[in-house]
């Protein structure tokens, strides 16, 4: 006895004829008959009465009936356990992130997941920090890459992974006076920071709304009346022409720092800082490919702090990513 049999005598009972059968199968009638021919000598009963008119069971196919259902659903279910247990460990996970996170996660995270999670295709979307709580809320994203102003804890479970430090960006452009008087600073008290022309993102966005908060918490009223698009790379050419300052993360501008196309300042008195954390929706249940996406950004991301990309204090323990990736974390 085999499947094929199995599904062959369910939907001849089903159908209430061979030829029936053979129509919604779409193989050859004899096919059929051949293989309930097979079937009944195998169970040593005759399982239909045949007739012109089609076929009826016997006691005997009625028994045997009960059984055939049962083993068919045993099997499906089987299948569908062995192809959940598959999908978990494999299959597309979907991560959303803002730009400035982007800049500094996307590149190694797609070559960790290469190199060793080939089983799994990670697909990465991009956005201002709305719309990635947005596609996460509806359910687009596995995962959601944000900062803590857009936090909600309604239908978000959170996972931080790095407290990143703010700093002053200016372009290194010699007909800059801002890049003359700079020139010789690693950091700056962030009451300076109402000296310059900054290019800053509106209060819908993330970046806006900690400026603000830093604004209403000292005091000091920034000027932020520079045109700018609040899309991050238009900006960054802005400041690398001198039309403007910008308050970035080193997330943000680590490669153009590295090219000496931009300085950064740390801001301090207050230290400037944010909190950046890896989310999902409380809502959808986490894959076992999504947790392993959870932990290869964790190391990624303690990697890149290792590396001095992304400057600030992780928020995730050394014991808890250690193991988790090939990644060559370094101390932290």
């Amino acid at each position: 006895m085999n499947t094929k049999q199995l599904q062959y005598f369910l939907i001849t009972v089903q159908k209430g004829s061979i030829a029936a059968a053979a129509r919604e199968l779409d193989i050859a009638q004899p096919a059929i008959s051949q293989q309930l021919a097979n079937l009944e000598r195998e169970m040593s009963a005759v399982l239909f009465e045949r007739s012109f008119r089609g076929v009826s069971l016997t006691k005997a196919g009625q028994i045997f009936l009960k059984h055939a259902e049962t083993i068919t659903k045993n099997i499906n279910e089987a299948k569908l356990e062995l192809q959940q247990i598959i999908s978990n460990h494999s299959g597309t996970v979907r991560v959303g992130m803002l730009p400035s996170i982007g800049n500094v996660l996307s590149m190694p995270l797609i070559a960790e997941v290469n190199r060793y999670h080939p089983h799994i295709k990670l697909d990465i979307s991009t956005g201002p920090s709305y719309a990635v709580k947005e596609w996460l809320k509806t359910n687009q994203l596995d995962i959601a890459l944000t900062y803590e102003q857009e936090i909600d804890h309604d239908f978000m479970s959170t996972f931080p992974l790095i407290e990143e430090y703010m700093y002053l960006v200016v372009g290194c452009n010699d007909n800059s006076a801002n890049y003359h008087q700079l020139l010789n600073r690693d950091s700056v008290n962030f009451w300076e920071l109402s000296q310059f022309e900054l290019l800053m993102p509106s209060l819908k966005d993330a970046l806006g709304q900690l400026i603000n908060i830093y604004e209403q918490k000292t005091g000091v009223a920034l000027k932020h009346d520079k045109a700018y698009s609040g899309q991050l790379m238009t900006g960054l050419r802005q400041v690398i022409q001198g039309e403007g300052l910008m308050i970035l993360p080193s997330s943000a501008m680590y490669h153009l720092e590295e090219s000496n196309v931009v300085k950064s300042l740390k801001i301090e008195q207050p230290e400037m800082k944010r909190l950046v954390l890896a989310t999902t929706n409380k809502s959808m249940r986490m894959s076992d490919a999504t947790l392993q996406m959870l932990n290869v950004i964790k190391s990624v991301t303690a990697h890149e702090q290792a590396c001095d990309h992304w400057r600030g204090r992780l928020a995730i323990s050394y014991s808890s990513i250690a193991n988790k990736s090939p990644l060559n974390i370094g101390v932290v």
